[in-house]
């Protein structure tokens, strides 16, 4: 496995991001867990085709070569951040949502770790956390469908869509990339800098399913039924439960109307 081209450094402010482009590739995830002591910070591993994406609960990514965007970020990392990993998946979910506003969609935030679009899901977030002897880092994975044809997401198992399909024609993806790492590393910064309350307020603009009935399935796969009332201050999602009362959740799938199954986030 070799890099396709040289490395391309872009700065946004005080940031240099460090691009690095593979034709194919398993994981991006995964290659940066694995290179991230000799990376630098910020760096952006991009695979033209990745081969063996996962997402949460280790569900499939599914790729098509030359037509999706799929990346991962290496994101330095203080104590106090690492505890924060919820919060910068919402936050990437967010500079997603706020990207694709620029070409005039109205996308929304499926919590945690989804954008849809009129439903349909167009991007999914998987953030890891991983420790070296010298550093703590975030691993941002984001799979964003760009060019992929109605044809090939009509055969997934869940309502997807791609810019493509929306727009009506073709999207540069590099173009993209560039876009939606400027988002990033603003929302990421007001993270560190003031906290998770100024990208809750934007996320809760756009969040999914709020005070409709939807589904709720925790990590031990128990249901319960109920409606999304809030997003609280820490990210975790206020939940009145039909069973439960009123609980906050941080963890497990949304279904809407028992209809929307989550198989695969990146």
């Amino acid at each position: 496995m070799s890099v396709e081209q040289k490395p391309e450094i872009i700065k946004f402010d005080k940031t240099a991001y460090t691009i690095y482009k593979y034709a194919k590739m398993d994981s991006t995830n995964a290659f940066l867990k694995q290179h991230c002591s000799s990376l630098p910070d910020y760096s952006v591993i991009w695979a033209d085709e990745q081969t063996d994406g996962r997402g949460r609960f280790t569900r499939i990514w599914n790729s098509q070569q030359g037509l999706d965007l799929t990346f991962s970020i290496l994101l330095p990392l203080t104590s106090l951040e690492q505890k924060r990993r919820q919060n910068i998946t919402q936050i990437a979910a967010l500079s997603v949502a706020q990207m694709l506003e620029g070409y005039g969609l109205k996308p929304s935030v499926k919590w945690p770790n989804d954008v849809l679009i009129k439903g349909k899901k167009i991007s999914g977030i998987l953030c890891e956390v991983t420790e070296t002897d010298e550093k703590i880092c975030g691993v941002l994975g984001i799979g964003l469908n760009v060019n992929n044809t109605e044809n090939f997401l009509s055969g997934l198992d869940i309502p997807a869509t791609s810019l493509r399909c929306e727009l009506h024609h073709k999207v540069v993806r590099q173009d993209l990339l560039k876009k939606l790492l400027e988002i990033i590393i603003n929302c990421f910064n007001v993270l560190c800098q003031s906290g998770f309350t100024q990208n809750r307020q934007e996320i809760r603009k756009r969040l999914a399913f709020i005070n409709e009935q939807i589904v709720f399935t925790d990590v031990k796969k128990d249901s319960y039924s109920g409606k999304i009332i809030d997003l609280n201050d820490d990210g975790t999602l206020l939940f009145k439960c039909e069973k439960r009362g009123t609980i906050s959740l941080n963890s497990g799938e949304i279904a809407f109307h028992n209809s929307y199954t989550m198989r695969e986030s990146l």
